[in-house]
């Protein structure tokens, strides 16, 4: 009898124990789920928030000359110009600086790196983000350059009848060097190098028969690119159009933007074509992120100047929207769509609400995100500022 009890009560035991771990489970699945609804709309309010002015967190008075061109760079910028660069954060803090001469500088930045090249001359400068600085001297004048996240730089250059296309490591070892012909291959009108620098597009323009046509080459320089001639693991014709413009949009996606259409590609280690789209409309303005792909038009019809475009990078529409405004500038950073002239700022929400518009007082130079959501830099003729939206008029 006594054993019959012992085991009605181990019994009773179990059972109260499995319902204890059901209630538990049950509990943290409800917690789980009441988490993941207040950080959606939580999240969904502070991206669709409507704000009306800002605040100046950060206030930095300008030493140099108003020749001096800004750059975003992580959360902060960089200032450069014909003597020299510096990398500064949001509240004017210096991060690095050096010192060069140029005549025509252009930047180009990836991830912590930078490189500063002469345009129409013979000399570029790679700053590592560490306060390292690296001196390049090529042979022929730069076109253009671009860099990779780890320090590898690819340069287009011209030369007498021919171009030039050379890789160089961070400390200036030639590591590809190409040539092309001009009267055989075309004219070079853009690169771009993937951010792990082991592949490379580029876009050459030729005349026959008095038509325009743009041929894209796609370069692997991994492994997979040891089993194709020369490196070249794609190309791509783009008849009567002028491509004036590639660029990877993320380290396996690439955009050709032409002068009236544009292709995705994805390039994990060759090309293959997502989609491609042309327009009835002259493009405007091109813009993009890791994200998205985006375009205004001019518009023929109706009473608005022009119509917005954006994609994501499989190519579906994420949104129309026509718009009125006077701009100079358009980027996108994360979630929001900025629109700038000298006196105007807007912000448009990637559903083409209007998360924020101002007008300011005196001319503004750049407008640069930091965090992709609700701090910004501002720079005009005699200040730096570092500043926040905000959805009281308390500037």
């Amino acid at each position: 009898m006594a054993i019959e009890l012992e085991k009605n009560e181990l019994r009773s035991y179990e059972l109260r124990k499995r319902k204890h771990k059901q209630f538990i489970t049950i509990l943290m699945i409800v917690i789980i789920i009441a988490a993941i609804v207040f950080i959606f709309f939580a999240v969904n309010a502070v991206l669709h928030k409507n704000y009306t002015s800002y605040q100046v967190i950060h206030k930095t008075q300008r030493s140099d000359s108003n020749s001096a061109q800004y750059e975003h760079y992580g959360s902060g910028v960089i200032r450069y110009s014909r003597d020299g660069a510096m990398a500064m954060d949001g509240a004017g803090n210096l991060l690095w600086n050096g010192t060069y001469q140029m005549k025509d500088p252009i930047v180009d930045v990836c991830g912590k790196y930078a490189v500063i090249s002469d345009r129409g001359y013979k000399t570029l400068q790679i700053f590592n983000g560490d306060g390292g600085m690296s001196t390049i001297n090529v042979a022929n004048a730069i076109i253009k350059s671009e860099i990779a996240e780890q320090g590898v730089v690819a340069v287009l250059m011209d030369g007498d009848g021919a171009n030039y296309l050379s890789i160089y490591s961070e400390d200036g070892v030639e590591l590809v060097g190409k040539r092309t012909i001009n009267k055989n291959d075309g004219f070079p009108m853009d690169i771009s190098i993937s951010n792990d620098g082991r592949k490379l597009v580029t876009s050459y323009l030729s005349f026959n028969g008095g038509k325009v046509n743009s041929v894209i080459t796609f370069y692997n320089f991994g492994s997979v690119g040891q089993n194709f001639g020369d490196r070249l693991v794609g190309t791509e014709g783009f008849n009567q159009t002028i491509v004036p413009k590639i660029e990877f949009l993320n380290n396996d996606t690439v955009c050709v933007f032409g002068d009236d259409r544009f292709s995705l590609y994805s390039m994990e280690q060759t090309p293959k074509e997502i989609y491609k789209e042309t327009f009835k409309s002259q493009i405007k303005s091109i813009f993009y992120s890791d994200k998205y792909v985006g375009f205004v038009l001019n518009n023929g019809q109706g009473t608005d100047k022009y119509q917005l475009l954006l994609y994501d990078l499989k190519g579906k529409a994420v949104l129309t929207k026509s718009i009125n405004y006077d701009y100079d500038k358009i980027i996108i950073s994360g979630g929001d769509i900025i629109l700038y002239s000298n006196l105007d700022w807007t912000i448009l929400n990637t559903n083409g609400d209007i998360k924020f518009h101002y007008t300011f007082e005196s001319d503004i130079s750049y407008i640069l995100p930091v965090n992709n959501a609700d701090k910004y830099i501002l720079i005009d003729n005699t200040n730096m500022e570092e500043v926040k939206l905000s959805e009281k008029k308390n500037k």
